[in-house]
């Protein structure tokens, strides 16, 4: 769809189009499974979720906003308005499942079946795709840096000047960016964490080099940190693309297909530009911390 900080989604006739057509679909309050609503669905992964009434999405337990994040007391955020936006499309509940240790754990549901779709912030990296099948892209954001003023000089571009010997850098364990870190600095020692404010705090006291990571998470860090913006700058290479997908199993053609054809079809009508404004642009308990600058 679109990376933070890109222009707008353009609409074509082509998801015009395509938008009607979902849009055409009975919702769960004009039909149920047992007024009849799956008995014209061919494909058997969408018909089992018909007959089952409801749609599985897996999430990482914990917190990441603006995409999902507790407000009080219930999940909000960009990928949990996407997902109850899928549902009813589909005309069935949405069930969430916000359990996973890592986003790799979201994987490993998908991947065994426990839920029909991963909608998590996930990478969609060429290693994850060797278990499930990755959507087209519904966000992309760009690889980051948050390095110890002291480890690079000012004017050097760290993804450059540490990779060296000698030099530590973070990355969340069971997330992409430890293996975007082993590819982009293969003279270092990429260190993974468990702990995402352990890490930050080894770079904002000098025991880490830096930390790898997402443009949104660095500047979420950055707005809730600005007395540590002494100790640590930032850099944001939009070149390192890090495209955001939905994961569905690799069996499940049909409901990738659909997947597709929707996200094709929010960007026509709409909705897609309507999210993204109200969690990334417009929203006051957010603000504009997913944009990369």
């Amino acid at each position: 769809m679109r990376g933070l900080g890109d222009s707008p989604w353009k609409a074509t006739l082509a998801g015009v189009l395509l938008a009607a057509a979902l849009l055409a679909a009975p919702t769960r309050g004009q039909e149920s499974p047992g007024d009849g609503a799956c008995d014209g669905i061919r494909p058997v992964d969408l018909r089992s979720i018909c007959e089952r009434g409801e749609l599985r999405v897996a999430r990482y337990r914990g917190q990441r906003p603006p995409f999902f994040f507790e407000r009080d007391g219930r999940w909000v955020g960009f990928d949990v308005d996407l997902g109850r936006d899928i549902a009813t499309r589909l005309g069935v509940e949405y069930r969430e499942i916000p359990t996973a240790p890592s986003f790799d754990a979201v994987v490993d549901r998908v991947a065994e079946g426990s839920a029909d779709l991963g909608l998590s912030k996930l990478s969609a990296t060429l290693a994850r795709a060797t278990r499930v099948r990755f959507s087209r892209p519904y966000l992309t954001v760009y690889q980051a840096l948050l390095v110890n003023r002291l480890s690079a000089p000012a004017g050097a571009d760290p993804f450059r000047a540490l990779d060296a010997a000698g030099t530590g850098i973070g990355a969340l364990d069971g997330s992409a960016y430890v293996g975007y870190a082993r590819a982009s600095f293969r003279a270092a020692e990429v260190r993974p964490y468990s702990d995402f404010s352990a890490m930050m705090d080894d770079v904002v006291a000098g025991r880490l080099d830096a930390a790898l990571m997402d443009s949104a998470r660095a500047n979420t860090w950055r707005r809730r940190n600005r007395e540590k913006l002494v100790q640590v700058r930032s850099r944001v290479d939009k070149s390192r693309r890090d495209p955001l997908a939905i994961a569905v199993s690799w069996d499940k053609t049909h409901l990738l297909a659909w997947i597709d054809l929707y996200l094709d079809g929010i960007e026509a009508d709409g909705t897609a530009e309507r999210l993204y404004r109200k969690w990334f642009v417009d929203d006051p308990g957010v603000g504009s911390e997913g944009e990369s600058r």
